[in-house]
């Protein structure tokens, strides 16, 4: 029996060494100089196009135009992955929308996230309330990827404007009136975005402004991309994907049982040994 003591003492050694490590993490940091501009217009209400501008080694974005809604949308698709960034809203007087897209399938589907700093009702495009909002955008839509789109399509004034959304285009799943964004702060967002749910959270150093998990299936995976609307210039910046990779485990349960059973064996074995004897 003092090897069958021994022999378990090891194995529960070994257990505990082979269980319980830490995933493998991996952060990185991203270049967007092959993310495309995505640039709508509605030409009844006199703005502009959007426009984007890179810097800091490709690593920050800063849209310039006080104008129609653009995204600046990512050259790859992001999925299973926790995703940070900040903004920086640059003092213009103004209190319109920042925010970003996710499971970006093209420039009519995707989910959105916006932050209007005051309410804003607007006589023809309808009203934006203050606070953070999420939809889903699932407008008809056939034309070029990226670039200048055509003019109100796939949306009109009212379509991204509107909190409440618009039917057939935009579905307002979540909306919470937060604090207003203030000019000259960062704010960084967390979004993690999984098949089937995703959380969002919005944080102003150790403050948490807005946190909030949904589940929804319109999008399981797509692009990720920066959006503005009617703001600028605001700067996109601290970009980064984390990726976590389980570790392999050793199934360590099966060496225990196996040697557990064999013990047994071994035991009864012996008895019947020495009964035999």
């Amino acid at each position: 029996m003092r090897y069958v003591f021994k022999i378990s003492l090891a194995i529960a050694i070994l257990a505990s060494q082979g269980c319980g490590k830490e995933a493998e993490r991996i952060e990185k940091w991203v270049d967007l100089s092959g993310w495309k501009e995505v640039i709508y217009h509605y030409p009844a209400n006199g703005q502009g196009r959007g426009t984007w501008e890179l810097s800091n080694n490709n690593q920050w974005a800063t849209q310039k135009i006080n104008g129609d809604p653009t995204i600046l949308v990512s050259d790859i698709d992001v999925i299973s992955t926790t995703i940070e960034g900040s903004w920086l809203m640059k003092a213009n007087g103004d209190d319109d929308l920042v925010g970003f897209v996710f499971g970006y399938q093209d420039p009519g589907h995707f989910y959105l996230l916006d932050w209007k700093k005051a309410t804003q009702n607007d006589g023809v495009c309808g009203l934006a309330k203050q606070g953070i909002s999420i939809k889903a955008v699932t407008a008809d839509y056939s034309g070029p990827e990226s670039g200048f789109l055509e003019a109100s399509q796939p949306f009109d004034g009212k379509d991204l404007w509107n909190t409440e959304g618009t039917e057939g285009k935009v579905t307002l799943l979540y909306h919470e009136e937060t604090e207003e964004w203030e000019f000259e702060k960062e704010y960084g967002f967390i979004l993690k975005f999984d098949p089937g749910s995703f959380t969002l959270t919005i944080n102003e150093g150790e403050k948490t402004i807005f946190s909030k998990q949904l589940k929804d299936n319109t999008y399981k995976n797509g692009k990720f991309g920066f959006y503005n609307f009617s703001q600028a210039p605001v700067i996109y910046k601290g970009f980064k994907t984390i990726t976590v990779i389980p570790q392999k485990q050793f199934l360590w349960w099966i060496v225990i049982a196996a040697t557990v059973l064999l013990l047994i064996a071994y035991v009864v074995f012996k008895r019947t040994r020495k009964k035999g004897v």
